[in-house]
């Protein structure tokens, strides 16, 4: 992200501190709520860092959150959310591909240390590292999955103590995606370890290029 974001982000945590336990945990719901919308964090940060402020306020006087933000917090951050210009699609979707290329750098990172565990221990095709459809099919998957759970999570942070979601379908997709993991052993390329390396040192080099100029 960018520099005045991250700075803003870190006041914003140190701020954080001054808030009693519950004040944080509201706090927290908040945030993970914002970070669901389509605002840029820029302006999540400058958001939270009022309503940490407005939080603070109402405990140095005794009053309780809803004081100042509401019965329903949900419904006080959708107020604040629809008052703020959305972020441009363009740039939204270059930030969903910057963190997906986060994702797939360590997904890289882990296959190429499976492969070279395996080339040490005498199984795979050493000195070369076997990309397979199972792999790549699970790489996606995983991805996939983990993005709809990031959203579900933003989504829902207000809804205290609840046990319902979608655990099961959950549990089917990685298991699914697991089994083609295992059984799709179809090889796609064959890769040298230095290249290996050099595709996961490229994909993070994009990333943080990507991450110095959005936020």
């Amino acid at each position: 992200m960018r520099r005045k974001t991250k700075l803003l982000l870190e006041e914003n945590n140190r701020a954080k501190e001054a808030l009693s336990e519950k004040g944080q945990a509201l706090l927290t719901d908040i945030v993970v709520y914002l970070r669901g919308s389509r605002i840029s964090t820029w302006e999540q940060e400058q958001v939270r860092r009022d309503i940490t402020q407005m939080l603070r306020d109402a405990e140095a006087r005794g009053e309780q959150a809803e004081t100042v933000i509401g019965p329903d917090p949900k419904e006080f951050c959708d107020s604040i959310i629809a008052e703020l210009p959305p972020m441009p699609r363009w740039e939204s979707l270059l930030c969903m591909l910057r963190d997906g290329l986060l994702a797939a750098t360590i997904l890289t990172a882990i296959w190429l240390g499976f492969g070279v565990l395996a080339g040490l221990l005498g199984a795979g095709s050493w000195p070369g590292l076997t990309l397979t459809v199972g792999q790549l099919i699970s790489g996606a998957g995983i991805l996939l999955t983990a993005c709809g759970v990031v959203y579900w999570i933003c989504r829902r942070s207000f809804s205290v103590g609840q046990k319902k979601g979608p655990w099961l379908l959950l549990f089917l997709v990685l298991f699914a995606v697991l089994c083609a993991g295992i059984f799709l052993r179809q090889p796609v390329a064959v890769l040298p370890v230095p290249a290996a390396v050099g595709a996961v040192i490229g994909l993070f080099a994009v990333y943080k290029l990507m991450d110095l100029r959005l936020d």
